[in-house]
């Protein structure tokens, strides 16, 4: 039972610290080798426990098998790993006098879930870095296409921006509506213009024949209060010559309100999509 639970536990940390690798270095290997490889070097770490090699045999089996796929990001990925290693082992020997009265168990599932915390914490924190750089850096052009009619557009990211609609969870934009108005169907855009909620009426007022393309969104004002915007899906979206994942647009009525004169703000989200496309 001993040699089960300590291969869980090595599986499990070898899982994180490589997924951390996978993910900051934006390598993007799949999922399912990871977890082989993990596996793999949880159990010949346990078995050849009493060998010092072992380390450094297991680490470079791990490697092997879990990236095996993306030969040219080896080395990324080995650097990488090695650091979730030493963070993960650091903060593990930092806490690990609190449990000096614990049970195995009991310490083993904690040291689990406070590494895996740890790592989780620290990959939210460089991705934000990553944005916040690409925010003061970057502006990104792009084509959007609309109901057959295309249109360029200069866009930002937005790391606030965190807008989903909720039935798809597909991510919102938010785009003056200016730089639209030549693009919709002018019906359309008049009548999203002078729409306002109403409970009872929805987009009832709206023309049938858009019906399938609008959808209504929640979303939280400065003031944190809840209103109900119209969302329209793109056919195409176009970013640094990359496609962005389907999703909505919102039409915003005063386009001076977004950074460095752009068209309109992206969903946070499309900064790692747009980052993971390009290492391919």
């Amino acid at each position: 039972m001993y040699a089960e639970v300590m291969i869980a536990t090595n599986t499990f940390f070898n899982y994180t610290v490589l997924a951390f690798a996978n993910k900051i270095g934006w390598i993007e290997n799949q999922k399912r080798y990871l977890f082989l490889s993990a596996f793999i070097a949880g159990v010949i770490t346990v078995i050849f426990s009493q060998h010092v090699s072992t380390v450094f045999f297991s680490f470079f089996i791990m490697i092997g098998v879990a990236f095996w796929k993306k030969r040219t990001q080896i080395g990324k990925a080995i650097i990488l790993t090695l650091l979730a290693s030493v963070f993960a082992g650091g903060l593990l020997t930092a806490i690990a006098p609190m449990y000096n009265n614990s049970s195995n168990l009991f310490m083993i599932i904690n040291f689990a879930l406070i590494v895996t915390g740890g790592l989780y914490f620290l990959t939210k924190k460089v991705l934000h870095l990553n944005i916040a750089h690409s925010e003061r850096e970057l502006l990104f052009s792009s084509n959007i296409t609309l109901f057959g009619e295309s249109k360029e557009l200069t866009l930002f990211i937005d790391s606030g921006n965190v807008c989903k609609e909720p039935l798809s969870n597909d991510p919102v934009h938010f785009v003056a509506a200016e730089v639209l108005q030549d693009v919709l169907p002018n019906t359309l855009f008049q009548a999203i213009s002078n729409w306002e909620f109403e409970k009872d009426k929805g987009l009832d007022k709206l023309s049938k024949e858009y019906a399938t393309k609008l959808r209504l969104i929640p979303i939280s004002t400065i003031q944190k209060e809840k209103a109900w915007v119209i969302g329209i899906k793109y056919d195409q979206w176009i970013v640094n010559d990359l496609p962005l994942p389907k999703g909505y647009i919102v039409m915003t009525r005063v386009k001076d309100k977004f950074p460095h004169g752009a068209d309109g703000i992206l969903h946070s989200s499309s900064y790692f999509h747009l980052k993971k496309r390009s290492v391919r």
